[in-house]
Parts: C-alpha cells; structure tokens; sequence
C-alpha cells in the first residue's frame, strides 16, 4: 500500500489539461468563459453552482433559472499547451492572459458575453 506522501507525490506529477472553457446560451448566443487547471473536470463545479442557484455570475445564474438547463451548452474553448518546464503560476498567468485576449477579441466582435 503507497504511504500518503507517496499519493500526493504521484497527484503532483499528474499531467492535466488546461484553458477555457464556455457555458454558451443558446437562446441569444451568449457565452460565459472561465479558466480552468482540468479540462476535463471544468463544468462540475459550475454546473453545480448553476442547479444550486449559486453562481458566482448572477447574470448567467438567472438565465439558467428563467431558461432551464436544455438551453445552455458547455464547451472547451481553447486548451493551453503548456511545458513540463511552467510552474503552476506561470500557468495561471498565461491562461489568464489568454483569458483576456479572448474577451478582448470577441467584445471586438459584437459577442454578448455574461
């Protein structure tokens, strides 16, 4: 059996995908981004937050609650390709910057965002 130090080293040495992921409305094509560390993981907690009527975006949080689940999607957007070499908050960072270029880039757009 491995000791904990042993698990928690195996944990650390994980390698997850990261980037951004979007809750998109259906109805008027409004997006919703955030940043995650696991992509593969990133809408539970949201999802979560949104059926418990607890979102941190009330704006989204009341659409859910007038429109239903049915009419929102949850996608990735777009994944860091990150190097063995990045420490976790050079990965912050960078998603955080790639974060805002995005925003950036679709508010140029015309894009309704939450």
């Amino acid at each position: 059996m491995k000791t904990k130090k042993e698990m928690r080293d195996e944990f650390k040495s994980m390698k997850f995908r990261v980037g951004i992921f979007q809750i998109k409305n259906k109805k008027d094509d409004k997006i919703f981004l955030k940043t995650t560390l696991d992509l593969d993981r990133a809408f539970n907690s949201d999802l979560f937050q949104l059926k418990a009527g607890m979102h941190s975006n009330q704006q989204l949080q009341s659409d859910w609650n007038n429109l239903g689940i049915e009419n929102f999607e949850f996608e990735i957007f777009d994944e860091l390709k990150i190097k063995d070499t990045e420490t976790p908050a050079d990965i912050n960072h960078e998603l955080n910057e790639l974060l805002k270029m995005h925003l950036t880039e679709l508010k140029s757009i015309g894009q309704h965002l939450y």
